[in-house]
């Protein structure tokens, strides 16, 4: 599928997080877009390695198309995040569990119903975690590779299953071996979701898709809470305005900005996203497995950090903005001859 090099697993974090790629020059880089780029870079100051800096430059949808065709192969050991929060993922994208005393919450499906059944199935079971548990899975957005392992929870464990209502209307049919799921609530803006003793709420948060769902968690270690910002999208659309699949630029950027406040209000000291490539997720899941007793949680950065994240997704998108459509495409194959080094 991409004439490139082959490149080492050990090495496929840092070059999807610093967007290391030899890819045709951009001939007219609007004046606006690199000067963003300078700002963003500037607000992330020494943490430059750990903020997606790639969405500030051109073909970034580069970076994207590559953590798809190559990180979806390498699958991440199942790790507990906090004593109630836990990723089983790919390097490309991933589920997130919450556990409740009622059950489960899942974010996100898994790709397929094979991904879910002989993936996400057995990575729960590793962590100690029943998938008969499972009570709702909810879909951050409509798109296959969030979403279309969800019928197979739905058929399998009676999950529950949700979408924005907007994005209901753009998820179809996904992999060979698997199945729509049935529409069993629509996630609206505001909505709190109860389930044992926890109870989480939940946004809509229109960009990416026309209605990408954002959550703020109660994660909990020690007896204590850290309220952890998870947001639904991470590529930039291409558009500026909304079309039929996605509610563009403008609208991301008001959701980017929206959402910031909200976990700023949250008082939100993490952030966490299920394209784990775009938020500094795996070095850290890297770390929580390698963190010895006393260790610091890697996942609580502080909620000056997750305003900074927010800081230069806005930064990045105001400066996607100047471009053209064809310079932000994200859904594209790599140009033969592109070297990954």
């Amino acid at each position: 599928m991409m004439e490139c090099k082959t490149m080492k697993t050990g090495r496929l974090i840092a070059l999807l997080m610093a967007g290391v790629f030899a890819v045709p020059a951009v001939a007219d880089e609007p004046p606006k877009a690199a000067a963003q780029l300078q700002a963003a870079t500037k607000i992330a100051g020494a943490d430059a390695k750990a903020m997606p800096l790639f969405l500030c430059k051109p073909h970034a949808g580069f970076v994207i198309r590559n953590a798809l065709e190559n990180g979806s192969k390498i699958r991440v050991e199942p790790t507990m995040l906090f004593d109630n929060l836990y990723s089983i993922s790919s390097q490309f994208v991933g589920v997130l569990a919450f556990t409740t005393s009622g059950g489960i919450i899942l974010f996100d499906g898994g790709q397929s119903e094979a991904e879910a059944r002989d993936f996400v199935v057995p990575g729960l079971v590793k962590l100690g975690l029943d998938p008969k548990q499972v009570k709702y899975v909810i879909g951050t957005h409509g798109h296959v590779d969030h979403f279309g392992g969800a019928e197979y929870w739905q058929r399998t464990y009676g999950a529950k299953v949700a979408l924005s209502k907007e994005d209901w209307t753009i998820f179809v049919k996904p992999a060979a071996d698997s199945k729509l799921p049935h529409h069993d609530f629509d996630v609206v803006d505001g909505q709190t979701l109860k389930l044992g003793d926890d109870t989480i709420k939940l946004y809509v948060t229109p960009g990416h898709t026309l209605g990408a769902v954002s959550a703020i968690l109660p994660a909990r270690e020690g007896g204590k809470v850290y309220p952890i910002s998870l947001l639904g999208m991470a590529a930039l659309p291409p558009n500026l305005e909304p079309n039929d699949q996605a509610s563009g630029l403008l609208a991301y950027d008001k959701s980017i900005q929206r959402f910031k406040k909200i976990s700023a209000d949250a008082k939100a000291v993490g952030y966490y996203n299920t394209h784990v490539f775009a938020a500094d997720v795996l070095p850290r899941l890297a770390a929580v497995r390698a963190r010895k007793p006393g260790d610091p949680n890697p996942f609580v950065v502080g909620p000056a950090y997750v305003d900074r994240y927010y800081d230069i997704v806005h930064t990045c998108t105001v400066g996607a903005e100047a471009r053209s459509p064809e310079d932000n495409a994200w859904n594209i194959p790599i140009p033969p001859g592109t070297v990954i080094e």
